[in-house]
C-alpha cells in the first residue's frame, strides 16, 4: 500500500466512534481499520466492569455495536430494562466471549469472538514453547483459586500419588505448589514469584504490562510438562467461556484434558480447533454432573500416564500444529466477526 493511500484510510479510520478500542481486538493493529459512519455506528463495551454496571445505550437512533468480554446468560442474568433505558436493542450488535443455550434469547443479531483468545494470541504471539524431547513433569496442571471442580481433582492426585511427577499450582487453604513453579527466570515467572513472595497475589486479576497477568505463557512451565490440565473459569453445562487458560494450552502446542463444562471440547471443535480424541478418552465430555465429570477426566488423565508420551505427541502432532496455527493468525480467531460488520463498513 502506497502512503498517501495509507494516510487516507488512517484519517477515516481515526473518525470512528469507538472509545473503547473494540475495532483493536478485531482488526490488525499495524493497518487501517474499516470506516463506520459515526453518524450511523458506534462501538461500546456491554459492561463497565470497574464499576459492575452495564453501560447505558444512548438516546439516539444509530447503531450500537457492544463488546461483552465475560459471559451472560440471556434472558436470566442479563436486566433488560436500566432505568428504563436497555443496554441494547433491535437497531444494534453484539460480539461476545461466550455461547450460551439462551443466545436466541438476545434482542439483536450477535456473533461469538472471542476477546479472551484474542488476547492470548497478542500477548504471546513472539513466544515459541520448544518441545523437548524429556521433560520432567507429565502435566502442568495449574488450578489457580481452587473451586469445587479444581478442587477435587487436586483431591484425586492426592489420593492417587500424582502430586510430585506433575506442574502443580493452587491457592488457597489446601493449596499445593510444585517448587518448580519458583525456579523460572522469565519476565512472568519472576513478576509472579514477587508478588507471590509479598502476598499480593490472592487472585489472578492482576496486571502486567497493562494486560491480565494470567493470559502470559510461561515457557518455564510449558517446556516442562507434555500435556496440560486446564482448569476452566465455568462449570455451567449452560455456557461456554474460552478463556486464556485453554488458549495457552492450545498455542503451546499442548494435549490438554480439561475441567470445565459438558461439551467444551465439543464447542472447541465448532468454533474451529481440534481435540484429542484419537489418543484421549473425551467421553467426560458429555457427562452433565460436574462432580462425575471431573472424576472421568481424571481417569482420561490416569490412562494417559501409561502412554509413552513421545508416541502421543507423534500421533497428535496434525492436531498440535493446527491448534497453535489457528491462536497465532489473528484474523483466523476474529472472522466471525470481521464477517458480522462487513455489511456495516462506510466506503471510502
Amino acid at each position: 500500500m502506497q502512503t498517501s493511500e495509507f494516510n487516507r484510510l488512517m484519517k477515516y479510520a481515526q473518525m470512528n466512534d469507538d472509545p473503547f478500542g473494540v475495532l483493536g481486538q478485531i482488526y490488525d493493529n499495524d493497518l487501517p481499520h474499516p470506516y463506520f459512519d459515526p453518524a450511523h455506528i458506534g462501538f461500546s463495551k456491554l459492561r463497565d466492569f470497574n464499576h459492575n454496571q452495564w453501560l447505558l445505550r444512548e438516546d439516539s437512533d444509530r447503531t450500537i455495536i457492544f463488546e461483552d468480554l465475560e459471559y451472560i446468560i440471556p434472558g436470566e442474568k442479563f436486566n433488560w430494562d436500566v432505568v428504563g433505558n436497555p443496554p441494547c436493542t433491535k437497531r444494534d450488535r453484539l460480539i461476545k466471549s461466550s455461547i450460551t443455550s439462551n443466545d436466541h434469547l438476545w434482542p439483536c443479531p450477535y456473533t461469538f469472538n472471542s476477546w479472551h483468545l484474542v488476547q492470548t494470541h497478542l500477548q504471546n504471539k513472539d513466544t515459541f514453547v520448544e518441545q523437548r524431547d524429556i521433560r520432567p513433569f507429565f502435566a502442568d496442571i495449574l488450578l489457580g483459586n481452587l473451586k469445587p471442580h479444581r478442587d477435587l481433582f487436586l483431591n484425586l492426585l492426592r489420593h492417587n500419588n500424582q502430586l510430585e511427577n506433575n506442574c502443580i499450582n493452587s491457592f488457597g487453604e489446601r493449596a499445593y505448589k510444585t517448587p518448580f513453579i519458583y525456579e523460572g527466570t522469565g519476565e512472568i515467572d519472576l513478576f509472579f514469584k514477587n508478588i507471590e513472595l509479598k502476598g499480593e497475589y490472592t487472585n489472578t486479576t492482576v496486571f502486567f504490562k497493562g494486560n491480565f497477568a494470567s493470559q502470559y505463557i510461561s515457557k518455564h512451565i510449558q517446556e516442562a510438562s507434555w500435556y496440560s490440565v486446564v482448569s476452566e473459569t465455568l462449570t455451567d453445562n449452560r455456557i461456554f467461556f474460552p478463556t486464556e487458560k485453554t488458549g495457552k494450552a492450545l498455542m503451546s502446542g499442548k494435549p490438554f484434558i480439561v475441567l470445565g463444562s459438558k461439551h467444551f471440547l465439543k464447542n472447541l471443535q465448532k468454533i474451529g480447533f481440534k481435540t484429542f480424541d484419537s489418543v484421549i478418552d473425551e467421553s467426560y465430555d458429555e457427562i452433565d454432573d460436574e462432580e462425575k465429570r471431573t472424576i472421568a477426566a481424571h481417569k482420561s488423565f490416569t490412562e494417559l500416564l501409561k502412554l509413552d508420551p513421545v508416541i502421543v505427541r507423534q500421533k497428535l502432532m496434525p492436531v498440535l500444529l493446527h491448534n497453535e496455527q489457528c491462536m497465532r493468525d489473528k484474523s483466523w480467531l476474529t472472522r466471525n466477526a470481521r464477517k458480522f460488520l462487513q455489511d456495516l463498513q462506510t466506503p471510502v
